[in-house]
């Protein structure tokens, strides 16, 4: 029997996401860059930052008595024909809509902590923003590069070409184009862009580059990752290119739609992994097969999604459950292809698109197998 999504959108939607959350924060940027009105000065941090060398790290208990990613950052003041003010401002959680104008979802659909804000402004050759992004977990930093591998990489210090590596992730850590470098480097993400792209602030902005990423530690990409098989099928490989880390279901909308709701539960205690299989080089007009992969911080969680995507999004297959253990694993024809489900302890398993159920099935015991080693070894 074929199925129906209960939830489909118009295709346009996810890009839609994406365009909105994106946009707004290249116009917050560009505007920034370009020398146009700053944000308010963000009120003084709770405890008093130092220069110090540079990308170094320090942590701190904040008036709460919490851990706080309390940083510093010695930037070089002169760069070529730009040259930064003293001090940076710094822009909380609270204050990130007074900062960028839509955009602030993205960063709050990780775990933020705050951003740090230098200007280089030099107003013969334009400005330099740089946006220091700073994270509680290396992962959620690493999740920020990923909603994004389009540019060219670069390396920015020599231990890059010995940092760890996650079966599913690309190679790079920093990536450039059109005058905008980022980079994840341990808990930080970092936008450093120029208002003119020109080979003189180009130098300028990896020079910066590497000042950022200087003496911070070399830390591998979410233990996640490791559980995405390299091949789905027979000519169907994973698309690095498009693999996304997340923990916020608008996010999980701009990789994949799924539906407006949330209907698998996700927040920051939760990390997820959309990752895209299909030919390499793309086949136009071939379409990839989808893997969502979700692990929760309790089983219990990971049931509730599960049963929350079924109503959602297969209430007819939701229906016929006899029991809650019945639909741990399931797979269903739709429209577009063959969808396929697993519980796993605190795992969730979805498949989408996929062109036989044998490919579903393949996919899921695949990286329930992974799964597994994670576990086994430790780095689960």
């Amino acid at each position: 029997m074929t199925m129906a999504r209960s939830l489909r959108t118009p295709a346009w939607l996810p890009v839609a996401i994406v365009v909105a959350l994106v946009g707004a924060c290249s116009r917050t940027t560009t505007e920034r860059a370009a020398g146009g009105p700053a944000p308010a000065a963000a009120a003084p941090a709770d405890v008093s930052r130092q220069v110090d060398s540079p990308g170094r790290q320090t942590a701190s208990r904040n008036q709460a008595g919490t851990d706080k990613a309390e940083t510093t950052m010695n930037l070089p003041r002169k760069v070529g024909a730009w040259t930064r003010p003293e001090v940076p401002r710094t822009v909380t959680a609270a204050q990130i809509f007074d900062y960028m104008d839509g955009a602030g979802e993205l960063y709050l659909g990780y775990r933020f902590d705050h951003l740090d804000v230098y200007d280089y402004p030099s107003p013969a050759t334009g400005n330099i923003l740089v946006e220091l992004y700073w994270m509680k977990t290396s992962d959620d930093a690493f999740g920020l590069l990923s909603n994004d591998w389009g540019g060219e990489g670069v390396s920015l210090s020599a231990d890059w070409g010995r940092a760890p590596r996650a079966a599913g992730a690309p190679p790079h850590r920093a990536l450039y184009g059109a005058g905008l470098l980022r980079v994840w480097s341990d808990r930080l993400y970092a936008r450093v862009l120029a208002s003119n792209d020109t080979p003189a602030s180009r130098q300028a902005v990896l020079d910066i580059g590497r000042a950022v990423v200087a003496g911070l530690p070399v830390v591998r990409p979410p233990a996640i990752l490791a559980a995405l098989p390299r091949e789905a099928a027979p000519g169907l490989s994973l698309r690095q290119d498009r693999v996304w880390f997340l923990r916020s279901h608008l996010v999980l909308n701009a990789a994949y739609f799924l539906a407006t709701d949330n209907i698998l539960e996700l927040d920051l205690s939760a990390e997820a992994v959309v990752a895209p299989y299909g030919s390499s080089p793309p086949i136009p007009g071939q379409k990839s097969s989808q893997l969502i992969l979700v692990r929760y911080a309790t089983a219990d969680l990971a049931q509730r999604a599960l049963a929350r995507f079924r109503r959602g999004y297969l209430p007819e297959s939701a229906k016929g459950a006899a029991a809650p253990d019945s639909a741990s694993s399931a797979f269903t024809r739709i429209e577009d292809g063959w969808v396929g489900h697993r519980a796993s302890d605190r795992t969730l398993v979805l498949v989408f698109e996929c062109q036989s159920r044998q490919h579903a099935a393949s996919l899921i015991d695949q990286v329930v197998r992974n799964l597994g080693k994670l576990e086994v070894s430790g780095d689960g």
